[in-house]
């Protein structure tokens, strides 16, 4: 037990009452003070200078000022005061204005002389001069201000040099009254990262009884541009296009990459307006629920940084005053896909050639969008290849009752049909979109309308089509925009309270020659009673089929099915017993009823276990299975059985990752696009928080699988499982890597055995608080705490620490420590120390 001495306690008074004595001086002084004037006889001052300097006010000259902006501290600056009709004004010029407190240069105006009030519109100020403290509050819409989230791309980690690869291996085996059969499967995605540039390829093996295969799926390779905002990417890749069909294509691709703006900026929000009287907080709502709050100087005021919420609700904003008194006003809201953010900007321009046929069948595009202000979005594109011309136009209108978009996409093209001969279409698609929420709690998420002409065509359509003939095919080719006539769609959500939710989701195509209609309907209900989660859900649809190879089915095929869910959580939640009931209007129904869960002082392991029945049109069939995984430092393990009529199977996976670094190889579990390597000598054991299952190996190295790329991520290491003689000297980093990224996180250790040292001068007094603590090396290794106490991890069994305080010859001592047969697996080891002063130092 540590004694803490009275004269301790004393000297801690002392501390405590001495500076409130000394404030307690300065307020008095600040009222009124006089200086002697007699002090100054022969002296360079004069009486005019001291009667300058003992009022409130300054005189002419440069001072050293705390600047702060709409009570906001910025900088220390060294300023210009100017004295101007018996007032003394502070000066600051065009660029401190700019480049420190931030005003956009479009509200600067000439002046000449210091007037903050004419220099910057609606500017005033505060001059403190016994702080030399100079606040200046201007309207909030005149500065140039970052938005919620903004990092700068001088902070973005854009990683190191590393190869690696996900893997997911599976080996299954199958019985039934055939025989048997075995097989095994390994998927890999592999990278490898050089500089800002990210390879990427995505591949796989299969071996069976048939033989073996290997397949690459995709390869491909992209760079940030962050000056631009945008990524460069080139092989096998996929368009980005806005009214166009999507193509996979092989080339290259120019793009705004939307992951490089603030998450307040990206999506749809609009910017709100308005004007405070006085010093006000600003509150936006939606739904009755606050979404933003902000404090703002009197004048014009604008929030451009709100985060994108759901696709709908008004937004109702209040400026509460600080008289007390509360305006308010109503922002519409609502949105449709492609709402742009007022004076935000996207494109994408590709260029390659189609990898969906095996013809050379190349192809350039280019679209644009621009949100022009909160009501008005715009876009563009154009599509081009041998034969084949499509513009397409369209805009977004956000009004208080609802948002409406539209998009016409007019396309040409010449299909060279063989023996047919070469046909031109032409024809334009034109669609629309809407989007609405009500105050009942109906909300229709997106409703559309497309209609196309006989002779609109689709690039990806075109090439399907020469590619059928120029292998003789004919005309047995389809797909769902070939020949289509017309697309409907309804999505709508209505919020009943206590009573649930229920959503409705409907799709309508019609197409010409004859070929019949594709629809699909589903309804769902969702209701939480007490604990148990019930859901209902009918879905509805009619398929049109190819009969053979030249024709497709006239007449549409129908298909019902009825569902009912239900979930139960057990004890503290680690269980959940689930089931799930269908029936069909064949007459066929499918019931399954299973336990599901992970241990309670173990979340790593998760297991299920379910059983099946299947019935309907004289048949029947009864099934089990069961399922065991584990989430382990190196992979993620999973194993499963099932047995059923006449059938067996079993199988086991692995999934996770290795990756090759400059200092060696980790194995861990799969990693994402962006992931980091985490370096802690000798911390073996450290868990990595946020990534369950992963910890340190035995070399100091581990994972941390997934971050979030240009956004600020915490990485927390928890040493509550490393060895006692090893401490991490920081716990937790922050980064904002680049997209892709494989960024080195290194956190300093220190080993050796840990010691709390009771220290006393020879004089038999305590060594003073925050002396600090030098090793061998008169490396700091440490500070005195109070009472004398030091502790410190000694790496070594003998040597000297050397106790530092102050400047002076008696301000300093050192002593000898010797830790020979003292036990080395104890969590802290006590001991007496005494310090003697030195005299030569």
């Amino acid at each position: 037990m540590l004694k803490i001495r009275g004269s301790f306690w004393s000297n801690i008074k002392i501390i405590i009452i001495s500076p409130l004595f000394v404030l307690n001086s300065y307020n008095v002084l600040a009222e009124e003070y006089i200086f002697d004037e007699s002090l100054l006889l022969g002296s360079r001052y004069n009486s005019l200078a001291l009667k300058k300097v003992s009022q409130v006010d300054i005189p002419s000259g440069k001072y050293q000022v705390d600047l702060f902006i709409n009570d906001q501290f910025v900088s220390r600056e060294i300023l210009f005061f100017h004295e101007h009709d018996k007032e003394t004004l502070p000066c600051i010029n065009d660029t401190l204005w700019l480049n420190k407190v931030g005003v956009l240069s479009d509200y600067l105006e000439p002046v000449e002389f210091c007037d903050l009030g004419l220099h910057v519109r609606g500017a005033t100020y505060n001059f403190n001069a016994q702080k030399l403290r100079l606040n200046i509050a201007v309207p909030q819409a005149y500065l140039n201000r970052k938005p919620r989230g903004y990092t700068s791309p001088e902070t973005w980690n854009t990683g190191e040099t590393a190869l690696f690869t996900n893997y997911y291996g599976n080996y299954y085996h199958s019985e039934n009254s055939q025989g048997s059969r075995d097989s095994a499967y390994v998927g890999l995605n592999s990278g490898f990262n050089y500089g800002l540039w990210r390879v990427r390829n995505h591949s796989s093996v299969r071996h069976s009884d048939l033989g073996s295969d290997f397949t690459s799926f995709r390869t491909y390779a992209n760079r940030a541009i962050p000056k631009f905002y945008s990524e460069l990417g080139v092989g096998q890749l996929s368009t980005r296009s806005i009214g166009f069909g999507s193509l996979a294509f092989t080339g290259i691709q120019l793009h705004t990459d939307n992951r490089m703006l603030p998450i307040s900026q990206r999506g749809f929000a609009p910017v709100v307006r308005g004007i405070a009287q006085t010093t006000a907080k600003v509150v936006i709502k939606q739904d009755g629920k606050d979404i933003y709050t902000t404090t703002v100087a009197a004048g014009p005021f604008v929030v451009d940084d709100l985060f994108p919420t759901s696709y709908q609700g008004d937004l109702l904003v209040e400026v509460h005053e600080a008289n007390g008194q509360v305006s308010s006003f109503i922002v519409p809201f609502s949105a449709v896909p492609g709402s742009m953010r007022s004076g935000r900007a996207q494109y994408a321009l590709s260029l390659g050639k189609n990898r969906n046929t095996g013809n050379d069948d190349y192809f350039a595009d280019f679209v644009y969008e621009i949100g022009l202000s909160n009501s008005l979005t715009l876009n563009s594109g154009i599509r081009v290849a041998d034969g084949y011309q499509a513009l397409s136009a369209g805009s977004v209108i956000n009004t208080p009752y609802g948002a409406l978009g539209g998009t016409a996409v007019y396309s040409h093209a010449k299909i060279d049909g063989g023996f047919y001969g070469e046909k031109l279409y032409t024809g334009w698609r034109a669609g629309l979109n809407y989007s609405r929420a009500f105050s009942s709690g109906t909300a229709i998420t997106l409703a559309g309308y497309k209609y196309s002409t006989e002779g609109y065509r689709e690039l990806t359509d075109v090439f399907q089509q020469r590619y059928y003939f120029d292998n003789n095919y004919g005309y047995g080719f389809s797909s769902a925009s070939y020949l289509q006539k017309t697309e409907m769609s309804l999505n709508m959500t209505q919020q009943l309270g206590d009573a649930g939710s229920l959503s409705l989701s409907a799709t309508k195509r019609q197409y010409r020659n004859g070929r019949g209609d594709d629809d699909s309907y589903n309804l769902s209900y969702y209701k939480q009673i007490g604990i148990v989660n019930l859901g209902l859900n009918y879905s509805r649809m009619y398929t049109s089929k190819e009969l053979d190879g030249t024709t497709v089915a006239a007449k549409s095929y129908k298909n019902d099915v009825f569902g009912l869910s239900l979930s139960l959580p057990l004890g503290s939640g680690h269980q959940v017993i689930s089931s799930n009931y269908t029936h069909t209007d064949k007459g066929s129904s499918n019931f399954n009823i299973g336990l599901s869960g992970t241990l309670e002082n173990d979340p790593t392991f998760s297991y299920g276990i379910s059983t099946s029945y299947q019935g309907g049109d004289g048949y029947e069939s009864n099934s089990f299975s069961a399922s065991a995984s584990k989430r382990t430092n190196i992979a993620n393990l999973r194993a499963n059985y099932s047995q059923g009529h006449n059938y067996r199977q079993i199988s086991a996976s692995a999934n996770g990752a290795v990756v090759l670094h400059k200092d060696g190889v980790i194995l861990g579990q799969s990693v994402g696009e962006t992931f980091a390597i985490i370096e802690a000598a000798d911390a073996q054991g450290a868990k990595v928080r946020n990534n369950w299952g992963s910890e340190l190996n035995s070399k100091g190295y581990g994972l941390m699988s997934s971050l979030v790329p240009y956004r600020s991520n915490r990485v927390v290491l928890d040493s509550g499982s490393i060895d006692d003689n090893v401490e991490l000297l920081e716990s937790q980093q922050v980064v904002i890597p680049s997209a892709g990224a494989v960024v080195r996180l290194k956190y300093d250790t220190r080993k050796g055995l840990p010691v709390l040292f009771s220290t006393k001068l020879a004089t038999g007094e305590i060594v003073p608080l925050g002396a600090e603590i030098l090793g061998d090396q008169d490396e700091n290794i440490g500070t005195v705490g109070q009472a004398g106490l030091a502790y410190v991890r000694l790496a070594e069994q003998t040597g000297k620490l050397r106790l530092v305080w102050g400047e002076g010859r008696k301000q300093h001592c050192q002593f000898n420590y010797d830790l020979t047969g003292y036990a080395t697996d104890v969590r802290l080891l006590r001991l007496p120390a005494v310090c003697s002063t030195i005299d030569n130092r």
